[in-house]
């Protein structure tokens, strides 16, 4: 107790007092684990954490198994929709409140009930997508005809659940034949999505096949009619651009794929600025990643970030890696994330999230694997260039939408003391891979000895729980926080980090967007926190997130 004492004595000297008249006093010095909070490390048992569902997930990939998935998101509900595990000749649908308890509809589109343009024993229907226009339910995906070419096409329906049927009208009949192909320009399309941008255009960007599978765009008449005159060639595997012919971006051409491969796109605008989204490197390779291209209009000339000799420049989401096999990268992933891959955007309220599926095998060892829905955080620089907080396999906090907490830290200010770049704590960036060069200047390094971090609130809250954030280098990692000090005796002593589960001694690596995370069981208000660490060495941390309402 003497030590704690010495502690907040220090830190008001260094910080200034912190303490608000208007928070309520308790009784106790300090907050008594498994009585006021919970140390999440605590609850792992070996195997998996326990922990409270209303408040936390994890991408445990036990409950969703739909590769290819698509998130349509109204009144509070999650559709999800994808390339059904069960029978891959008809589009099933998840459906969700809270991403825990989840509600399967088979067969929301069956072709064989409407003696289509699909082939009657092996549709095999791709990727579908779920969108409402002018409150007509249209699903894009791609089945094979008859001939099991792989074509792309769209069925309707009056509710999200369906059933989707053809389009059938004076213009179009989507019964014999898929209205969203066209053999003068290609013969094989996948993976169709759509955009409609600010001025009420609609734009659709699938995948073909030539020498490379790559990424086209078209603009659109109508929900299921193309102008086919806008048909342009967008992304290309490996080059910086869609005109250059110099393959050079390795990442996205992994050694063992005879065809290169850029497939299941996405778009998403930011700051006057598209993003065109895709997958590379194929759905059964451990390195299936999501990277992307830039560019100032629709339908491009997109551009993908790349400088002389970099690496991962444009990845967004995945495994990262290299094409020298056992290197250091290539080792290291193996085990926590696996074919990270064929993504969507959606919103969880105010907070976009990025929808991915991921081998469930995290080795990714066979070609085959068991493909299971995942998500995480998208968030954006102050430029709004994207970036995802993510792949996880690490307890995360819900958004606000699902668990009436929102992150308070980026609101705060900060002051710290024995502490560099202390302003990176709370600006959103999680560091998820240290072989990119200059990400350790986007973590906060602490010096030898005691350092002190504090974060005011903009007012006071309610605070439900904080996630403090490890240093992606293994050897800054930190195993115990000293204190964690909301005032007014809620304390948090000596938090731990889990390090059985987060940590690979032999790989030398940390999981990615791994925390101390604690969950307080009596919420308590609080205007500012402190938090306080011990360090020998070299360490760092990533970021701090404080749940508060």
């Amino acid at each position: 107790m003497k030590r704690i004492i010495v502690y907040l004595c220090l830190i008001a000297l260094i910080l200034g007092s912190c303490t608000n008249p208007n928070v309520e006093e308790k009784t106790k010095d300090h907050l008594v684990e498994n009585e006021d909070y919970i140390d999440l490390t605590s609850k792992y048992d070996g195997e998996e954490f326990e922990y409270n569902e209303s408040l936390w997930y994890m991408n445990d990939l036990k409950d969703v198994p739909l590769p290819d998935p698509h998130v349509y998101v109204e009144n509070d509900t999650y559709y999800i929709v994808g390339t059904s595990d069960r029978d891959p000749n008809v589009v099933d649908c998840y459906v969700t409140k809270d991403f825990v308890n989840y509600e399967l509809h088979k067969a929301i589109y069956d072709p064989v009930l409407y003696d289509g343009w699909e082939d009657k024993s092996q549709a095999l229907i791709f990727a579908p997508e779920v969108y409402c226009i002018d409150g007509v339910y249209y699903m894009y995906y791609s089945a094979k005809d008859s001939t099991l070419v792989r074509k792309c096409s769209v069925v309707a329906a009056d509710n999200p659940l369906g059933p989707y049927q053809p389009i059938v009208n004076d213009n179009v009949n989507g019964l014999d034949y898929p209205l969203l192909h066209n053999e003068e320009y290609f013969n094989r399309g996948l993976d169709a999505t759509i955009f409609t941008d600010d001025d009420g255009k609609m734009y659709m960007y699938f995948t073909v096949t030539k020498a490379t599978q790559h990424i086209v765009g078209v603009e659109l008449i109508s929900p299921y009619q193309a102008d086919w005159s806008t048909y342009k060639e967008l992304v290309i595997p490996g080059t910086v651009d869609s005109v250059s012919e110099e393959q050079f971006l390795e990442w996205e051409l992994y050694r063992d794929n005879k065809v290169k491969i850029a497939e299941a796109p996405f778009m998403i605008k930011s700051n006057g600025k598209y993003y065109l989204t895709y997958s590379v490197n194929g759905a059964y390779n451990k390195y299936y990643n999501v990277c992307y291209a830039v560019s100032d209009s629709p339908l491009g000339n997109f551009e993908k970030p790349y400088q002389s000799n970099g690496f991962w420049s444009n990845l967004l989401l995945g495994y990262p890696g290299t094409n020298v096999k056992n290197s250091t990268v290539f080792n290291q992933w193996t085990g926590f994330a696996s074919g990270t891959g064929h993504h969507c955007f959606f919103n969880m309220g105010d907070q976009v999230m990025v929808g991915y599926h991921a081998h469930q095998d995290r080795d990714g060892n066979g070609r085959y694997e068991k493909r299971y829905f995942a998500f995480d955080y998208l968030n954006f620089d102050e430029n709004g260039v994207p970036f995802c907080n993510g792949p996880t396999n690490s307890v995360q906090p819900l958004p606000e939408d699902l668990s009436g907490y929102k992150n308070i830290a980026p609101f705060a200010q900060v002051k710290s003391e024995n502490v560099t770049n202390a302003g990176a704590i709370n600006d959103n960036y999680i560091v998820d891979c240290y072989n990119i060069s200059g990400e350790a200047e986007k973590e906060v390094t602490l010096g030898n000895g005691y350092s002190f971090i504090e974060l005011t609130f903009d007012q006071v809250y309610e605070i439900g729980g904080i996630a403090i954030y490890n240093s992606a280098f293994f050897e800054k990692i930190l195993l115990e926080i000293e204190y964690i000090d909301f005032g007014n005796g809620n304390v948090v002593n000596y938090a731990q980090f889990a390090y059985d589960q987060y940590v690979d001694e032999n790989k030398e690596f940390v999981f990615p967007n791994s925390a101390f995370t604690v969950e307080f069981l009596n919420t308590f208000e609080a205007d500012h926190v402190v938090i306080c660490v011990k360090s020998d060495g070299a360490a760092a941390l990533n970021e701090i997130v404080v749940l508060g309402k």
